[in-house]
């Protein structure tokens, strides 16, 4: 059985200048399927907030029509992100704007007994349990300039859109933006960097019930240590099927 648990915590950056944090992250289980989404509002984007949240909502409710007992083709999954941008475009059509106000990447992520599928526009990281280590579905897409990336609402979208399945049991999953890439990635050897991990996946599986669990996590992830490290909005979505190991704290996660 899985236990998942997310939150998002605004940015130091945001809180000082009064913007609203503009992630937004989802996650549920469909039977034996989890499903989770999560996306990250353009910095620059006036209403971006409002972007992810419609997005993500959108993605789950559609994935939530299918029967999941099976992998979602390529095309069905396409689809789904297909519905997503439009739910953004219908939305910055009713309050009046253009739909890069609203601009924000995705992630996505559907594992089933023996499957699983990711699909990614943009940064941010879905990282999963391998045979050697935890592995990365696809790196951040960081875009053709320096602190630039792609997002759902670019014209251009579906050149940019990412599908990736992996035909075996996955036991571990995490989703997070990109304001936790620098503690999540070790970018000297392009991977992983399974000691952040490690520590957090042991406290879910052996953790409390999901409502201390997402209580801890915003702790962890709004603590100074943290904070030290990025300004941005942070977002992070852990997922496991129960297998009982020794519990650490989230506290203890290496950064």
């Amino acid at each position: 059985m899985w236990k998942l648990v997310h939150g998002s915590v605004r940015g130091t950056s945001h809180a000082q200048s009064g913007q609203p944090c503009q992630d937004y992250c989802a996650g549920t289980v469909v039977g034996t399927t989890a499903v989770a989404a999560c996306a990250d509002g353009a910095g620059s984007a006036e209403r971006s907030h409002l972007g992810s949240r419609v997005a993500v909502e959108r993605f789950m409710e559609e994935a939530a029509r299918c029967s999941l007992e099976s992998a979602p083709t390529r095309e069905t999954i396409a689809s789904w992100v297909d519905a997503a941008r439009g739910r953004v475009l219908e939305e910055a059509e009713e309050l009046g704007m253009t739909p890069r106000q609203l601009a924000c990447t995705f992630l996505g992520a559907i594992v089933g007994e023996t499957w699983a599928a990711f699909v990614q526009i943009g940064d941010g990281v879905i990282v999963f349990g391998g045979e050697a280590g935890y592995e990365l579905a696809f790196w951040p897409d960081n875009g053709e300039y320096a602190n630039t990336t792609r997002f759902l609402t670019d014209d251009d979208y579906r050149q940019n859109l990412r599908i990736e399945f992996v035909e075996r049991s996955i036991t571990e999953l995490a989703v997070l933006t990109d304001g936790l890439q620098m503690l999540a990635l070790d970018f000297g050897q392009a991977k992983v960097h399974d000691r952040f991990f490690t520590p957090l996946f042991k406290t879910v599986r052996n953790g409390p019930d999901e409502g201390i669990l997402r209580t801890s996590l915003l702790e962890f992830m709004d603590s100074k240590r943290v904070n030290d490290r990025t300004d941005d909005d942070k977002t992070l979505l852990l997922a496991t099927r129960n297998a009982p190991d020794v519990s650490p704290s989230l506290s203890d996660a290496t950064t």
